[in-house]
């Protein structure tokens, strides 16, 4: 960000929640999201596929636990943050950050990752990143 801010780069990819209060107030201009359709949060910016280019990811975050962690623990954890995912509060914050309904509990996010790992792939390998 600070090389965008001064100059140093022309374009920046990042997250929308860590930029959205910027384009708010006119720092940054965000060009595109990568959402399959325009969010609530930010709905004057288009999204990829609206300028013809069919990508469309989410910008994740998730939570990892050591190796050898216990099958009792991580079943501790993905509750918890089932019950956290499903509060009006966390409603509030995903909204104000512009992010998307996106929540996979255990098995369901590392597929996910997996998924990930061949899109990023394949789109690194378009843009000759990545031989093939």
């Amino acid at each position: 960000m600070a090389a965008l801010l001064s100059g140093e780069t022309q374009l920046l990819s990042t997250g929308l929640g860590e930029v959205l209060e910027m384009s708010k107030s006119g720092q940054v201009k965000v060009l595109a999201v990568t959402a399959p359709k325009r969010l609530e949060a930010a709905p004057d910016i288009p999204t990829l596929t609206e300028y013809g280019n069919e990508t469309v990811f989410a910008n994740w975050r998730g939570f990892f636990a050591a190796p050898g962690a216990s099958e009792e623990k991580v079943k501790e954890w993905n509750a918890a943050l089932t019950k956290m995912y499903n509060t009006d509060e966390w409603a509030v914050v995903r909204d104000r950050n512009g992010w998307i309904d996106n929540y996979k509990p255990d098995q369901d996010f590392y597929k996910f990752l997996e998924d990930q790992e061949k899109q990023m792939g394949t789109l690194m390998t378009e843009l000759g990143f990545l031989n093939k």
